[in-house]
């Protein structure tokens, strides 16, 4: 009776594991400065999350590398652990930290962009999720025009 227990704990953990890679960011709204300190920029906003899976799961760490308009600007880290709840589409409010690669260039290129409508955003890094007893380093690799929020335009 036990490997037969361990053998559907073991297929279960691994499947719940594998359906967190069918997740989808479908937006960023709600952008808010909250100020800046040493060499990061602290902000917040809402991003939608589509999980179209079975499967709940925690996001316990966001690293991903920021480049904006072909400008490396910095590292992008979550603050906040959010659960993401299974067969949902929800908004998450979240708090963010941008850690500058140099603040004198990145604050002149952050300047700078915000005087645009759109930018190309890509992030590079991986996000970890829990779920279960299982922890899953997902990479991503992503690439898309934003609008910039309205700052001082």
């Amino acid at each position: 009776m036990k490997p037969a227990i361990t053998t559907l704990l073991l297929i279960v953990l691994l499947t719940a594991c594998a359906e967190v890679s069918d997740v989808q960011l479908t937006g960023i709204s709600g952008f808010e400065f909250k100020g800046m300190e040493n060499n990061a920029f602290s902000f917040s906003a809402d991003v939608g999350v589509s999980n179209p899976s079975s499967v709940g799961f925690t996001v316990s760490e966001v690293n991903l590398k920021t480049i904006v308009d072909g400008n490396f600007i910095g590292t992008l880290s979550a603050n906040d652990k959010i659960k993401i709840r299974a067969h949902s589409d929800t908004s998450y409010h979240l708090n963010f930290s941008l850690t500058m690669a140099n603040l004198i260039t990145g604050a002149s290129t952050i300047y700078s962009l915000s005087r645009k409508k759109q930018v190309k955003v890509e992030m590079q890094g991986y996000v970890k999720a829990r779920s279960w007893f299982t922890v899953r380093k997902i990479d991503v690799h992503e690439s898309q025009v934003m609008n910039v929020p309205s700052i001082g335009r």
